[in-house]
């Protein structure tokens, strides 16, 4: 417990080092890895990961096809749900407390030390290339943070494998306002002499992909044209030039998640050269990723709910994550559906709530608790009556779960709208 609280406060200064919450530059953090003797330059085959949407997804069917092929993965991912650990995975396991402490203290020393100014962002991703070079593995998945070509994970510059997931609007004040500067932020990551592999994209943004990687003699595997995948039967088909796999539905709900499933599937081909069919499918079914369109089995939020209530958690922000979410519901018939939104104030809830006028019976708005960047819940009930969603304002989380119980005891009960709001919701189970 003690390594966890010096871990809190570590954290917290590495949060007040920088004014700007996000500034994105590698300048800053090429030196800090400089002092630190470069760890990042000694982590064997490394995968990068970048996109708008399915980024974790796709890392996590990722991760466990490398590992029922018997590799071992470390995985950097952000950001985390309920405590920092989540974000740095030493092969199966979060990051212990105390390692956690020697790679904080070790980087924020070494900034001391030489006077250094990082985003909290650069320092926590320095200290997890040190757990790496000190913990390592067969290959190890970087997920992109925001962008890519500044991102802190682009400083790697020899990855084997880089995936580009759906690229769509997001962080626009940082990337740009159309998907062709988007796209164009985002394939600044890749590299030569790599594997580029990409996912489900629209015809405009595949278009600029192929801009932009043009010059690039590194192959590419490209979905649509080099792979593909189907639902036939209730089972899920993948299909490239030298395979045909006949599987069951992956562990992780929605239609899109084949796409994530799919793309890292073909990942792993290019990766392992050879997969064995079995073992892809053992994978895909034991895939575990928190808070997307994830079902609550168990704990104290059903003690707010009634038994023949459903209670299913994403942590859907965007317009493309919000149509994922739109067309799971969808399938759902016979129930009513009831929401509980909250989001950042940085996040547009028109072009999200935009998806759910004609699905949803009503919606609960709520404060992020624990996060001063909450929008108005008053301001989503008012966007919300705008698209003629009935609309009301919670006190909190589980009176917003206790009210709709009260209203429909047989309703579908979905918590959206932020990866922040869906952390709080599973420290409360």
């Amino acid at each position: 417990m003690p390594s966890a609280i010096n871990n809190k406060v570590l954290l917290d200064q590495l949060l007040s080092l920088h004014p700007k919450k996000i500034d994105l530059s590698l300048n800053r953090i090429k030196i800090l890895l400089q002092k630190l003797n470069n760890p990042q330059d000694k982590l064997k085959n490394v995968i990068n990961c970048v996109g708008t949407k399915g980024k974790g997804s796709t890392c996590a069917f990722l991760k466990s096809i490398l590992e029922h092929h018997g590799k071992s993965v470390n995985m950097y991912v952000s950001p985390h749900l309920q405590r920092f650990n989540e974000r740095i995975i030493l092969k199966d396991k979060e990051i212990s407390d105390e390692l956690l402490n020697e790679v904080l203290k070790q980087t924020m020393g070494t900034i001391q030390k030489n006077n250094l100014s990082l985003t909290f962002f650069e320092a926590t991703t320095s200290a997890t290339y040190l757990a790496f070079q000190k913990n390592p593995a067969d290959y190890t998945i970087l997920e992109c943070g925001l962008g890519g070509r500044l991102d802190t994970t682009a400083v790697v510059n020899n990855p084997i494998a880089q995936i580009i997931t759906p690229i769509s609007y997001d962080h626009m004040e940082f990337l740009g306002d159309t998907l062709e500067k988007i796209t164009a932020e985002k394939c600044g990551i890749l590299k030569k002499d790599t594997q580029i592999i990409v996912s489900k994209q629209s015809s405009q943004v595949l278009k600029q992909i192929d801009k932009e990687i043009e010059k690039n003699s590194s192959p590419r595997f490209i979905f649509g044209e080099d792979f593909q995948v189907s639902k036939e039967n209730g089972r899920f088909i993948y299909q490239d030039d030298q395979s045909l796999f006949d599987l069951d539905m992956p562990s992780l709900q929605g239609d899109h998640q084949l796409i994530n499933a799919g793309t890292a599937i073909a990942a792993a081909q290019k990766i392992l050269k050879k997969l064995d069919a079995k073992k892809v499918n053992q994978a895909l079914k034991n895939t575990k990723h928190r808070a997307r369109l994830e079902k609550i089995t168990k704990g104290k939020l059903l003690e707010y709910i009634n038994p023949n209530n459903q209670l299913y958690l994403d942590g859907a922000h965007n317009e493309a994550a919000a149509d994922a979410v739109q067309k799971f519901l969808e399938t759902i018939k016979n129930k009513k559906i009831y929401m509980i939104l909250g989001m950042l104030n940085t996040k547009d809830p028109k072009v999200f709530l935009k998806h759910f006028s004609s699905i949803i019976t009503a919606l609960k708005t709520i404060s992020i608790p624990n996060q001063d960047n909450s929008q108005d819940p008053k301001v989503l009930a008012k966007v919300a009556n705008e698209f003629g969603i009935k609309a009301n304002i919670a006190k909190g989380i589980t009176e917003a779960l206790h009210e709709i119980a009260n209203e429909d005891p047989n309703a579908i009960i979905i918590i959206t709208g932020s990866l922040y709001l869906m952390g709080e919701v599973l420290n409360l189970n």
